[in-house]
């Protein structure tokens, strides 16, 4: 299995469209042959900080 995670840090100006565009992305990736899950999670201690973790 492969597993990629990315951290990624946003603007705050432009979090709601990060959110917008990776809630896209991950609609589309589950959908993709052979991957089992893709995860969005954001940090609770800093809202610009978001960790994306693809199997």
């Amino acid at each position: 299995m492969i597993v990629t995670c990315v951290t990624v840090y946003v603007k705050h100006e432009h979090i709601d469209d990060f959110i917008a565009a990776t809630i896209e992305n991950h609609q589309e990736s589950i959908g993709e042959p052979g991957n089992m899950r893709f995860d969005v999670l954001q940090c609770r201690n800093d809202s610009s900080r978001f960790l994306l973790y693809e199997a």
